[in-house]
């Protein structure tokens, strides 16, 4: 006779597949026959977005594109400063075993080291390093055995354990179609030499079995005036992103993930009387949500009965439960020396932070790395728009109360933001604010 058992049933995870891919895109940038010829490259820079995931057959495709923009000098009287765009596909398709439509897939896309070479007047060859990390996750629903519910001389011995199940993970996609106008104070817009699009502040609410996901999408566009003498401006504009995604049984001890990515990225000046003094941003915008909770369960660990031969079957499970999830901001404040600092215009600062050492004690993360800076400044006496790479190193010492040296931990880590200001003549002060997840 079979006993009847209490059951608790747990949603878990487990990683199926990791995979690593090297790509490289490449292709030509043609000059179209209304611009003028290249006489030099000032700045090429490409953003990478990855347009499409999709399961078929035991295989995941991935498409994406490889937006690049180029600035450069004109060949003609006036060396004026121009601005090339072109987008570059492209696909990778990668067999996983069990791989299923309900599988739960991430794709990480960063880029290395973009390279040119001027061919001619009228073209550009890009080659584009990319590396693609793939992981992907399949759940399974467990049965664990709590309790027996029988009238006979039963003998059980439970322990406690905590599991972290997976209540969801969900995906939506957010149109971003908004019309952008300059303040009275700025330039009007002749040509925009480069546009980007950043996702800050993301945050979230719940209500309702609903998870109200937030963020700010942060345009920022450098152009040439349309003015009698022509100069470079910027601007810069923010616009809230919203996103709801159902999730049920929410409560106060679920755990939200959430990740937010760019999937495509367009912008475009609009015209009233031969002049631009807005731009329309077209975004498609992914939100993906990850719902888990901690739970302590009493399960049963070994069962005896004095009247009958039991025997049980058990299946064993190896969990891996996140302990810790905090994050502490790095305050940097450094001066660059900037030779004639007082001719230039800075259009804009990129920082690209690195971990290359790390030390775990008790209570404290130990961290050192590097940070390389990326200056895009406009010479006013040249007429040029040029670059400036400048590499810092850190080190900084976190407290993290919880923290234990025997535990394993994954860091990452992000700028959160950037100002800058003139401290002399050839002094730039930079102030860089990073965040570490732990």
């Amino acid at each position: 006779m079979n006993l009847e058992i209490n059951n608790e049933t747990i949603r878990l995870c487990e990683v199926i597949s990791k995979e690593k891919r090297n790509k490289l895109i490449e292709g030509d940038m043609i000059v179209p026959d209304i611009k003028p010829d290249i006489l030099s490259v000032s700045n090429i820079d490409a953003d990478i977005f990855l347009t499409k995931k999709e399961v078929s057959s035991g295989k995941l495709l991935i498409e994406g594109v490889a937006d690049v923009t180029a600035i450069y000098v004109a060949e003609d009287q006036n060396g004026s400063i121009k601005s090339l765009n072109n987008v570059f596909n492209f696909n990778e398709s990668i067999d996983i075993e069990n791989l299923a439509d309900e599988s739960i897939v991430n794709v990480k896309v960063n880029r290395e080291l973009l390279e040119y070479k001027v061919m001619n007047g009228r073209k550009i060859s890009i080659k584009i390093p990319i590396n693609l990390d793939v992981i992907v996750r399949n759940c399974t629903e467990y049965m664990l055995a709590k309790d027996v519910v029988d009238d006979r001389n039963i003998e059980i011995q439970k322990q406690e354990i905590e599991v972290q199940t997976i209540i969801n993970s969900e995906i939506q996609n957010v149109e971003l179609n908004e019309v952008i106008t300059l303040p009275e104070e700025k330039e009007s817009i002749a040509e925009i030499l480069k546009a980007k699009l950043e996702i800050k502040n993301v945050d979230y609410k719940t209500s309702y079995n609903k998870i109200l996901a937030k963020a700010d999408a942060v345009i920022k566009i450098i152009y040439v005036s349309d003015a009698d003498i022509p100069s470079i401006e910027t601007y810069e504009a923010s616009v809230p992103v919203m996103g709801y995604i159902n999730s049920d049984n929410l409560d106060e001890n679920s755990k939200i993930e959430l990740a937010v990515d760019i999937k495509s990225f367009a912008l475009r000046p609009i015209y009233q009387d031969l002049k631009s003094r807005s731009f329309s941003i077209e975004s498609e915008i992914e939100i993906r949500a990850k719902v888990s909770q901690n739970k302590k369960i009493e399960i049963i660990s070994d069962i005896y009965d004095p009247d009958s031969n039991l025997i049980s079957q058990t299946q064993s499970l190896t969990l891996i439960n996140n302990v810790l999830d905090a994050n502490e901001d790095i305050e940097i404040v450094q001066g660059l020396m900037i030779p004639e600092l007082e001719n230039i215009k800075i259009l804009s600062i990129d920082a690209k932070p690195t971990i290359s050492n790390k030390n775990v004690l008790d209570g404290k993360l130990a961290i050192e790395g590097n940070v390389e800076f990326n200056i895009l400044y406009y010479n006013i006496q040249k007429r040029m728009i040029e670059n400036k790479k400048v590499e810092l190193p850190y080190q900084q010492v976190l407290k993290v109360p919880e923290l234990k040296s025997e535990i394993p931990i994954v860091t990452k880590i992000k700028v959160k933001e950037i100002e800058y200001r003139n401290a002399d003549s050839s002094q730039l002060q930079l102030k860089l604010i990073l965040n570490v997840n732990m």
